[in-house]
């Protein structure tokens, strides 16, 4: 029998953060989830957060996460809470940690309304923990007022794939979720067109226009067939899905796709530290997470001989919608 899943929920006392809450409630509500809720204290710390007196002492600190761990408490799931009580320098990086020794199956993390990973304190923490975690980070576009966090009840669950084997890394968590929750799974795929093409295949699309028109159609039936065998798989286990391939720059249709149907979640595998390199980096889930309500959940493929957290990563990421 599998464990319960491990969710850790890192915390810095305002109402953005919180907003990860009704995500873990909700995994605590139907899979018995254990919730760890966490608070790192940070040495120099600002006054306040995104306009909240900020929680730079261990017994507030402390106070803050009981009163949240109490109220979750009543959802079911086991729920604990710890301070990191001695101050660093790097959050991050002791919340990158914290997942490791916890062996959390998720972590939540909040960011702004507006998607910017690196705009602010909160912003510049999740894209740093995107950038050195082993774990699956799951990003939620949180709004200001507590009372604006809708719950999470998500029908259909997106996964992003591109017929390659680490984009399928993304299925058993997802295809998890999807039972746990009752959800759908969406399985879409996004074929450019020759208007959409980048990088250093658009002077040969604009060379042979006629051909590439013809090997992007190709690609789009190979595509269908693809996204139909997952699906006839994951109906076999007993897990309800559907495949679509949709045309034009994955980032503008992927957000439209989720918009039409309404998707409550996304998952996509990332690979490494900058993510699938033709999709998924942290530039891209910046802009998917700007363009659309749902939270998104990042898997991570890691070379177990790999340490991120032994590294100073300070990459960026590109890419282009």
């Amino acid at each position: 029998m599998r464990a319960p899943m491990r969710v850790l929920v890192p915390l810095d006392g305002s109402h953005l953060a919180e907003g990860a809450i009704p995500i873990a409630a909700r995994l605590a509500e139907v899979c018995g989830a254990d919730v760890s809720l966490l608070h790192v204290l940070e040495r120099d710390a600002p006054a306040s957060v995104h306009g909240e007196p900020h929680l730079a002492e261990e017994p507030e600190a402390e106070a803050y996460l009981a009163r949240l761990a109490q109220e979750l408490a009543e959802r079911g799931g086991t729920i604990d809470y710890h301070v990191h009580e001695v101050p660093v320098g790097d959050v991050a990086r002791s919340i990158a940690a914290h997942a490791d020794e916890q062996e959390s199956d998720i972590v939540l993390v909040s960011t702004h309304g507006g998607g910017d990973l690196r705009r602010g304190l909160f912003g510049s923490i999740a894209q740093r923990v995107l950038q050195i975690c082993r774990r699956p980070v799951l990003l939620v576009r949180a709004e200001r007022a507590p009372e604006v966090h809708p719950p999470f009840d998500p029908e259909t669950i997106m996964v992003p794939l591109d017929a390659t084997a680490a984009a399928e890394e993304a299925l058993p968590l997802a295809s998890m979720l999807a039972r746990f929750l009752e959800a759908q799974l969406r399985l879409v795929m996004v074929v450019p067109t020759l208007g959409t093409i980048g990088g250093a295949h658009r002077p040969q699309a604009a060379l042979l226009p006629g051909t590439t028109r013809v090997l992007l159609d190709a690609r789009e039936e190979q595509a269908a067939a693809y996204l139909e065998q997952l699906v006839d798989r994951l109906r076999a286990s007993g897990v309800e899905s559907v495949g679509e391939v949709r045309r034009g720059a994955p980032v503008k249709e992927l957000a439209t796709d989720t918009a039409e149907h309404g998707d409550g979640l996304v998952v996509a595998a990332t690979h490494g530290r900058v993510g699938l390199q033709a999709v998924w980096t942290i530039s891209v889930a910046s802009r998917l997470l700007k363009r659309t309500s749902a939270p998104i959940l990042l898997v991570p493929i890691v070379d177990p001989d790999s340490d991120p957290l032994a590294t100073q990563d300070s990459e960026g990421s590109s890419g282009s919608d």
